[in-house]
């Protein structure tokens, strides 16, 4: 199958369903949908959901076809397409994770993403910096929203020196201008000691609240630095101090915001809060979780899940040693300890692990290794059942960053090696 050809591949199409009847078949392209051309999934969507259709469809075997079709509104054609391949980006951030891995992770870990698409799709976040005329046009057309954007600095000689890119336009127009367009915008700051947070961190809230409530929230997140720099501009870490000074300066922000927009606006990701030594903050603060993504909010929502959830399921009988980063275990050890209370016969450990393979400044769970999963198995105790949450793998919930396997550790460590969804009734569920 020529997935470089015009138009869209279909992959496979549902038995009974409209595109079924209408004889598409695998290996078939759309070319175009009401005269206009088709150039991905999106499209697809966006065009199909016209009660008529008029198709161009180029046969596997070369054949042009052309088809009509009548549809109830919300009826798909049941296609599964081939997938879009990801726009990569052209900017050399200062700050840039992709440039900090080592050699031998998985190959998709090594793809700078800059794809308004995935943006739309799945929350990743854009520079804007490689958007075309024609792509901004297609944003504002089919409604992509809302799209999430990294900002870092909104004056325009900083956010060059922060992207270090080839065509780093000022970013207020270009938010602008999506806004007129109906499109709803959530940012971050990837914030850098002494590059753009103080002055310059205040100088880009103040920006971004003048364009609320298209631009609907601003996420901090603090700069994340592997072992593994070489040649790249030397950046300062964060650490507890910087931490505890800056979450005082976020309070603030967030008190004036609520006074203006009624909305805190602007949210510290979790991190700054453990790494500062400082509670996390109630559910209520985070609204409706706006940038859980984004790691903000996601320790707050998890302990509301697991007050819902721990009196509705019923924890299995078992001694279990969940394994997560250093960031998360103090928290996860409070709720295992609440399980433990309410539960009889349910024993949980938590076991923090130490990021061996991109360095000990990283403590997220998703982005340690196999390699640091089998040095935690040694520590197992007789009986546990070790536990890993799903963000550690891949789509297929099998595969570490290192390129080890979930199904590799089983086989030559410990077979009863389990995975579950890193929530409140993942917890819950351990050992089914």
């Amino acid at each position: 199958m020529d997935l470089t050809a015009p138009g869209v591949a279909i992959i496979a199409v549902a038995e009974g369903s409209l595109g079924a009847q209408l004889g598409l078949l695998a290996g078939d392209r759309i070319v175009t949908m009401n005269g206009r051309p088709i150039r991905d999934l999106l499209d697809v969507h966006y065009y199909g959901a016209a009660e008529t259709l008029e198709l161009e469809v180029v046969r596997a075997d070369g054949e042009e076809w052309e088809l009509s079709v009548a549809k109830d509104p919300g009826v798909g054609l049941g296609l599964e397409l081939q997938p879009m391949e990801v726009q990569t980006c052209d900017n050399n951030c200062v700050f840039c994770f992709v440039h900090q891995n080592p050699r031998g992770q998985r190959r998709s870990l090594y793809v700078k993403d800059e794809d308004y698409r995935f943006s739309f799709l799945h929350g990743h976040y854009i520079t804007l910096s490689n958007l075309t005329e024609a792509e901004y046009c297609r944003i504002i057309e089919q409604r992509l929203s809302p799209l999430y954007v990294s900002v870092h600095a909104t004056e325009p000689d900083l956010r060059a020196q922060l992207l270090r890119g080839r065509r780093v336009a000022p970013v207020l127009p270009q938010l602008r201008r999506l806004i007129a367009g109906g499109i709803t915008l959530h940012t971050q700051v990837v914030l850098c000691p002494g590059l753009n947070d103080g002055s310059h961190l205040q100088r880009t809230v103040d920006d971004l609240t003048g364009l609320y409530p298209g631009v609907r929230s601003v996420a901090v997140v603090p700069v994340g630095l592997t072992d593994h720099r070489k040649g790249l501009p030397v950046l300062e870490r964060v650490d507890r101090a910087y931490a505890q000074r800056l979450l005082p300066e976020i309070a603030a922000i967030q008190a004036e915001c609520m006074k203006r927009l009624g909305s805190r606006f602007v949210f510290a990701a979790d991190e700054w809060f453990v790494l500062a030594g400082e509670p996390i903050p109630p559910a209520a603060d985070y609204e409706d979780y706006p940038q859980i993504a984004d790691g903000v909010g996601s320790m707050a929502l998890f302990r509301t899940e697991l007050e819902s959830a721990i009196g509705d399921l019923s924890p299995r009988r078992g001694r279990f040693c969940f394994f997560t980063g250093r960031l998360f275990a103090p928290t996860l050890e409070e709720h295992v300890a609440t399980v433990a209370a309410r539960s009889r016969g349910w024993h949980g450990r938590v076991l923090p692990l130490e990021n061996r393979f991109l360095g000990a400044g990283i403590t997220v769970a998703g982005l340690l290794s196999g390699g640091d999963v089998r040095r935690g198995l040694a520590g197992c105790r007789a009986g546990e059942i070790p536990v890993i949450p799903e963000v550690m793998l891949a789509e297929d919930r099998n595969t570490f960053l290192d390129s080890l396997t979930v199904d590799e550790l089983r086989r030559e460590v410990h077979p009863s090696l389990t995975v579950v969804a890193a929530t409140a009734a993942g917890l819950l569920s351990a050992g089914e």
